[in-house]
């Protein structure tokens, strides 16, 4: 029995031949079924189409799970966790080993790290985390970089001030922070009411004169070469103030607080959850709390609702 196919059919099939992506075939091959007249002539017709459109349909679903994001996570560790972001080439992981002494690999060409590095950086007696990441664009912003973006404390973003466009540079950046709901930044530290905080870094300032590094408004950027590690100190202290940590030492009755090894929180915190961090029992048989204040021998006693500065030491008695 002929097939008797009518003309759409092979006006069909010609598309099918000029068709690039995988769903376009499938697309064009599920029109040419449906225009097939269903009788015995043309059941081979019809069973190579559907041969045909499973095969595009398991190649279309193999590429789809090929695609799926990895999920890259960073646990935490030490006092806060800041990530490290940016343009691309701006000098990132340079700033990461210059802080850290971290040993990420670092290059003249855009896109060198990959994958979330994290590194410890010491600021006078705490640990914090920092975390390398690729640099963020127009057209890279993966779900994972996204979410180590939002999970952290504070974002330091890393500029290359020796670039003619720097400043378009930082808009963009800004821009992409915005479409990600991340933070819609102004000025070289800002929160965007969730407590999410960004610092803004210029680097590289070791290639430009010195009357054009004048030229550039600190309030605006905070000037470094991470390279010849300039400017370093004072920004480990900025990227302290900006997480807004506060050290607090506890001491037992009759001895001397360990000043090595301070509890961490942040600005706001009560003195109960220092007494929950201590010990349940601290918790929940707390009667007070005798004060020492910052560089001070006198003390007086405080309850449990008493905000905590930092540098203050802390006796609890139950």
């Amino acid at each position: 029995m002929p097939a008797n196919l009518p003309p759409q059919y092979f006006t069909l099939s010609a598309e099918l031949k000029k068709a690039k992506t995988t769903q376009e075939k499938i697309s064009v091959l599920e029109e040419m079924l449906a225009i097939v007249p269903k009788h015995k002539g043309t059941e081979k017709v019809q069973k190579d189409l559907k041969r045909k459109i499973a095969k595009f349909k398991k190649e279309a679903q193999s590429k789809k799970k090929s695609k799926k994001e990895l999920i890259y996570t960073v646990k935490r560790e030490g006092a806060a966790q800041v990530v490290i972001s940016g343009s691309p080439n701006s000098g990132k992981s340079t700033l990461l080993n210059a802080l850290t002494n971290a040993n990420a690999k670092t290059a003249d060409y855009p896109f060198t790290t990959t994958l979330p590095q994290p590194a410890m950086m010491a600021y006078e007696n705490i640990l914090i985390q920092l975390i390398d990441t690729p640099p963020l664009t127009k057209d890279f912003h993966p779900g994972w970089l996204k979410e180590i973006l939002r999970n952290s404390d504070g974002i330091v973003a890393v500029f290359d001030l020796s670039k003619e466009n720097f400043e378009k540079e930082i808009e963009k950046f800004k821009e992409i922070l915005k479409k990600l709901n991340i933070e819609n930044p102004e000025g070289k530290q800002v929160s965007n009411g969730a407590g999410k905080k960004i610092l803004f870094i210029g680097n590289k300032i070791d290639l430009l004169p010195q009357e054009k590094i004048k030229e550039i408004p600190s309030l605006y950027i905070k000037k470094i070469s991470a390279l010849k590690k300039i400017g370093l100190e004072d920004l480990k202290r900025e990227i302290f103030e900006m997480l807004e940590i506060i050290r607090v030492y506890s001491k037992g009755l009759n001895k001397e607080p360990d000043f090595e090894h301070p509890f961490t929180f942040k600005k706001g915190t009560r003195l109960l959850e220092l007494a929950q961090d201590i010990h349940y029992d601290f918790a929940s048989k707390f009667k007070y709390a005798r004060l020492f204040k910052k560089n001070s021998k006198k003390s007086s006693i405080v309850g449990k609702d008493y905000v905590l500065e930092d540098g203050d030491v802390v006796e609890i008695h139950t």
